[in-house]
């Protein structure tokens, strides 16, 4: 179970920068936010089922960081293209 939520907010991180990237910023938000909720409830249940193992700390802690390493590089591009937008 834990791989597939894993697996699914990474899928979901992706599709948030993809809509980020072509200027849908409500659906970006979104997804993200459903891939915050799949990677705490992967924490979540590896915690209470006792599976808890450094392999799957790690994976989080990865996960958690490309998440935000993407919402930083596609929320800058956006941003510049915007005021490049706004300077016309």
């Amino acid at each position: 179970m834990t791989s597939w939520t894993l697996w699914i907010g990474a899928l979901l991180v992706v599709g948030g920068s993809a809509a980020q990237i072509k200027y849908q910023a409500v659906a970006a938000r979104a997804l993200w936010v459903l891939a915050v909720l799949a990677f705490l409830a992967t924490a979540v249940r590896a915690v209470t089922t006792s599976e808890l193992s450094l392999p799957l700390l790690l994976t989080l802690v990865v996960a958690i960081a490309a998440t935000v390493a993407l919402v930083a590089v596609t929320r800058e591009r956006t941003t510049a293209a915007a005021a490049r937008r706004g300077a016309q």
